[in-house]
């Protein structure tokens, strides 16, 4: 998306903010002031922020807010100043100098000035995460407590309490374990989770996949599997392998696959391999489209095979289809699927082609019913035809539903004109007509869709 050049440069204090929670750790070495602090000084003095060299009156009243605050600042930044700062650009740069210069005796005051900036209609959202990490790097404990502090819905409080144990489990991964020892299973501590493993990652890759692997087995052998906690379980899983194939990634893809293929089989493995999956074919799709391959017939690489397909597809479908016509028959369906409806999206003439090349096979009946799925809305009646042709009467007939579907509600003279000749059975024939004028889809897109 194009955004305006001052939209850029608003964010560009907020990527100073975010290099600043790295070095928070650090605090208790007491630096002298360096040229990066003058500049800062001399950046805010222009827009009449205050600085501590610019006379005697204003050091004297920088003197007085920062007693009142709790909080100085060696660049010449009171809380006071940033809370009341209204060019964001200025407000992002002495955002950077605070949490530069961010002890435990402060952090409150810089987390209160924040929500007090929110409520006065300021989006600290961003800032706010980096602060709560920072803070937890320093005080884990308190940084969570003050998220418990919060105003807000729950998924709010969540979000915060994952930046705050991000930090301090980055530091002081015992401790932290520790503290969710101490917790009842729910929401938030399946929150504060997620925040342990991005932490453990940052600094230990191998010890977050050992904690997660450890949560997994607890779960197990307790018999919490199961029932409407799988899906929420699910998304947690991914989350957690995603920040550990990064940091996995940062070390090199060698270490990110063969990380990847140690892990046992189940749903953490297939996690892992569609992160590293998605990250490496962004950099070598040829490399990566051969890593998965070589793994296509095992259950673990399902995700990271329509992955791959997604991205071969994106530039250049034909490949696509090809790389998913060489994969196992179990595999090449999903493939299929992915790849047919990107390339028929973007060249349906080059796509149909093609079909007529392929022989009669599960993979054509995938790709079929998937160029049949993306093109009905285009021409039904073509869509309808090349439905017609799917070999697998099961996958046929879903098909052939799914574009009457489309077709009824785009043309529903011509629809039904067809429906009786359509070959599909009156019961059939009637639910298609009954989903389309409650404008449902029925069964739905179909596999892929």
């Amino acid at each position: 998306m194009k955004k305006s050049i001052i939209l850029n440069l608003v964010w560009v204090g907020v990527a100073i903010a975010a290099f600043v929670v790295g070095r928070t750790s650090q605090e208790s070495a007491d630096p002298a002031p360096d040229q990066a602090s003058a500049d800062g000084k001399s950046a805010i003095s222009s827009r009449g922020g205050g600085s501590g060299t610019s006379g005697s009156g204003d050091a004297s009243n920088s003197g007085s807010s920062k007693t009142a605050r709790g909080g100085d600042s060696r660049s010449g930044v009171t809380i006071s100043q940033y809370q009341s700062e209204t060019d964001s650009l200025v407000a992002n740069k002495m955002f950077a100098d605070l949490l530069l210069e961010l002890r435990s005796e402060n952090a409150r005051d810089v987390f209160e000035a924040l929500l007090e900036k929110g409520k006065n209609g300021g989006d600290t959202g961003q800032q706010m995460g980096l602060l709560l990490e920072a803070w937890g790097k320093i005080d884990g404990a308190a940084a969570l407590m003050a998220v418990g502090e919060m105003d807000g819905d729950g998924r709010r409080r969540g979000f915060a309490s994952i930046a705050a144990m991000k930090g301090w489990a980055s530091t002081d991964p015992e401790a932290a374990k520790a503290h969710l020892e101490g917790l009842e299973n729910g929401f938030e501590k399946s929150m504060l989770v997620q925040g342990m493993v991005s932490g453990l990652a940052s600094t230990d890759p191998s010890a977050a996949t050992a904690y997660v692997l450890a949560i997994d087995a607890e779960q197990r052998a307790s018999g919490e599997e199961g029932g409407s906690d799988d899906r929420w379980r699910g998304f947690a899983v991914d989350r957690q392998m995603e920040a550990i194939a990064k940091a996995q990634m940062q070390r090199g893809m060698k270490e990110a696959t063969a990380w990847a293929e140690s892990l046992p089989d189940g749903s953490i493995k297939s996690a892992a391999f569609d992160r590293v999956a998605e990250g490496f074919a962004r950099n070598s799709p040829e490399e990566a489209a051969e890593w998965v391959k070589a793994h296509a017939d095992q259950d673990y690489a399902e995700r990271a095979v329509r992955e791959i397909s997604e991205e071969l597809a994106r530039k250049d479908p034909a490949s696509a289809v090809s790389w998913a016509e060489e994969l196992p028959e179990a595999s090449q369906a999903s493939a299929m699927r992915t790849a047919m409806e990107q390339w028929t999206r973007e060249d349906p003439t080059a796509a149909g082609e093609y079909l007529t090349s392929m022989s009669v096979s599960p993979a054509r009946d995938a790709a079929v019913s998937s160029f049949a799925r993306t093109f009905d809305r285009e021409d039904p009646a073509l869509a309808a035809e090349w439905a017609g042709s799917i070999n697998d009467e099961e996958t046929r007939s879903d098909t052939m539903e799914s574009v009457a579907r489309s077709w009824l509600r785009s043309n529903s003279e011509e629809a039904k004109e067809w429906l009786p000749k359509s070959g599909l059975s009156e019961e059939a024939q009637q639910k298609v007509i009954e989903d389309a004028s409650r404008g449902g889809r029925g069964g739905g897109r179909g596999p892929g869709r």
